[in-house]
């Protein structure tokens, strides 16, 4: 850490301390525990794919630079939004001694890794800037798109970053002409060749990453770790499992919801409520591991900051409506109909749909349902 990124750091952590003296010990107590909450990890099946691919890049790293360097030196972790991508990575990397902080032969502290957020829109010029920025650099107002990728290659090498995290790179992409995506990916191309400081890039996002990635340029230099949704088959095994860990096992809580299926002869209001929990429950995070895992965590927010040691159907309830901003009949964990239910349009009002439409008309479009893209 350089100095003034650790001066920063002391008023941050000087800030926190101030506010912690003015609550309650007992408050502080359950701070504590939710920090803890948050702080666990669940590994799935996919995470010894993605640590592999980082051992992988790592053991390139020992190639000789005058030898013939495998080629795949870019990591790509692909997945929609809420999938648990950027969390994964920063685990497996933070567990990888190969990839840690460390100080150099000068005294001078070394981060062989660096993260990068691809600004949106993405430019090539602005990738290069934002790689600066990243590197501690501030580069002129009117640096040119070239001077600026040939600036950041030669800092990446003085800095002896080895490896770039660039998160949502689907930026690169998505607003981009095709000169712009051709840059970009000729750029990414250039700096896993860089003959004296050849880096690994770990480039996480959605789609449309994965198109992004098929071209030319990057086929034969990637590997993939797809981060696909937990609702395979309609499954709810892994839900349950996941439930069961946070709850259980790292909030040390009770279960008290009804989480097996209801029958169909089983009329009564809250067991309807609560049958089916797990597939609600899926639905409302949307099928994405990460978005589930946040849900419960927040449920479980909830009843630890009531005092209580266990975690109700209601704590879902709260949750679910705090996140998604529904109508109280329109809530996933309660309404009849939550299959029809969208949670991502759920705080859609009649007058945003209205705007929405009308929007489409000024455009010359005919106007279609929130949330699909015109053909």
């Amino acid at each position: 850490m350089t100095q003034p990124e650790d001066y920063e750091s002391k008023r941050s952590q000087a800030a926190i301390d101030r506010v912690r003296d003015l609550v309650g010990a007992d408050r502080l107590s359950v701070a504590d525990r939710i920090a803890r909450l948050y702080s666990e990890y669940i590994a799935l099946d996919r995470d010894k794919l993605l640590r592999d691919a980082l051992v992988a890049s790592i053991a390139s790293v020992t190639t000789p630079i005058t030898g013939k360097p495998d080629k795949r030196r870019i990591v790509a972790v692909c997945g929609r939004s809420g999938a648990g991508k950027t969390t994964s990575i920063v685990k497996h990397i933070q567990n990888l001694k190969a990839m840690a902080s460390y100080f150099d032969e000068d005294g001078v502290r070394i981060h062989p890794v660096i993260f990068i957020e691809a600004p949106s829109p993405c430019t090539p010029r602005l990738l290069a800037i934002a790689g600066l920025e990243a590197l501690g650099h501030t580069p002129p107002d009117r640096i040119r798109e070239n001077e600026a990728w040939l600036l950041f290659r030669r800092l990446l090498k003085v800095h002896k970053v080895m490896w770039v995290v660039i998160d949502e790179a689907q930026h690169t992409i998505e607003a981009a002409s095709v000169r712009e995506a051709t840059v970009i990916g000729d750029a990414f191309k250039n700096l896993t060749q860089m003959t004296d400081w050849p880096v690994r890039l770990i480039l996480i996002g959605v789609p449309p990453l994965a198109s992004f990635l098929a071209r030319k340029q990057l086929y034969n230099r990637r590997t993939v770790v797809p981060f696909d949704t937990v609702d395979a088959e309609g499954n709810t095994d892994l839900i349950k499992s996941i439930l069961n860990t946070i709850v259980l096992e790292h909030a040390g809580m009770e279960i008290r919801i009804d989480i097996e299926e209801t029958s169909a002869d089983d009329h009564e209001e809250e067991k309807k409520k609560q049958g089916a929990f797990l597939k609600r429950l899926m639905h409302a995070g949307d099928a994405e591991f990460g978005s589930v895992v946040q849900m419960i965590r927040a449920a479980v927010e909830l009843a630890m900051l009531d005092g209580r040691q266990y975690v109700l159907l209601d704590d879902f309830v709260k949750t679910y409506a705090s996140f998604s901003g529904c109508r109280p009949s329109k809530n996933v964990f309660t309404a009849a109909n939550w299959q029809d239910l969208d949670p991502a349009t759920a705080l859609l009002r009649d007058e945003d749909r209205a705007w929405e439409e009308n929007k489409l008309k000024t455009k010359g479009k005919n106007a279609t349902k929130y949330g699909v893209r015109p053909q």
